[in-house]
Parts: C-alpha cells; structure tokens; sequence
C-alpha cells in the first residue's frame, strides 16, 4: 500500500507566514447599540450635538431588528425620542464605519508586507536584520552619549585634537 501525502496541520494556522492576519470584526447584531439597547454615545452625539452621558439619560435603540432595546421600550428611565428611522441611519453610519476601519487595517497590513519584503530584497548579502538585542544595545549606547555633558564633549574634544579644538570650530 502507498502511503497518502497530506498537507501539514500547523497548530496555529494564523501564525504561519503566508497567512493572512486576521482582523477583528464586530458581530453585533445591531450596529447602533453594539447590542445593549441603548445607542451608542459616539452616534447619540450626531443627533444631539450636546449630549453629556453623564447628565443625560440614556437613548433606547429602537432598531426595529434590535431585541435589547425592546427591553427599554416604555422606561422613563430611558430616552424614547429617537425613531426607527434614526436608528437605521445611525446603524448605516457605524456599519459604514466599521468597514472603513476593516479595509485601512487591510492596506496597512499590505504595505507592511511590501516593506517588508522590500527590505528583505534589498539587504545586502551578509548583512542581518538587528535583534531585540541589538536594539536594546543600540539604546544603551544612544543613552549614554546623551547623558554627556557639554563640559566633558569639550574636554573630549581638546583631547582628540590636541588641544587645537579651536582651529575646527
């Protein structure tokens, strides 16, 4: 019997170096409540300018798709005003939003990878990218250049030029 030929199982298949990083999308149901019931501050703020969440009730999402707001209909507690149509717009607006953010984080991450790559195909043939290490090493030396003084730049500087500092300046 010939033994099959199967692909590999990597154990974590978004780490792998062809993968394509995932990237998070809400799954609410309702985007204008984030799926508490009660509209979100940010989308309140576009139909009353000067909404303070502190001060003033909360709004009741009335989504007609939205099942936690039903659970505010009727509560004094609650602001009643905004309609369904409000709502649909407001949830329009989010989604809008949300899928601005998911196709930026796209483009980032492409050109990450071109960068990436460009660098790679440009290094120099025995040359290394640095590590966590030659970073930090890196860092050290900047800090200790940094912590001299002006005084001790001068003497140092007298001393490589045998006192004629002077003549370069």
């Amino acid at each position: 019997m010939e033994l099959p030929k199967l692909p590999r199982e990597p154990i974590r298949p978004d780490k792998e170096p062809d993968a394509d990083p995932e990237i998070w999308k809400p799954q609410w149901k309702c985007f204008c409540c984030h799926d508490y019931g009660t509209v979100c501050t940010k989308l309140v703020k576009m139909v009353i300018p000067n909404y303070d969440h502190h001060r003033d009730k909360e709004v009741r999402c009335q989504h007609p798709r939205c099942e936690k707001g039903k659970q505010y209909a009727s509560n004094p507690q609650y602001d009643q005003r905004f309609t369904a149509a409000i709502c649909i717009e407001l949830e329009k607006s989010e989604r809008s939003e949300w899928q601005k953010y998911v196709d930026d984080k796209r483009k980032r991450i492409q050109v990450k990878k071109l960068t990436e790559n460009l660098a790679k195909a440009k290094a120099m043939p025995g040359t290394r990218s640095r590590t966590d290490n030659d970073n930090r090493e890196a860092l050290l030396r900047k800090q200790n250049i940094e912590a001299i003084s002006q005084d001790q730049w001068i003497a140092m500087g007298q001393k490589y030029f045998d006192g004629h500092l002077d003549e370069y300046g």
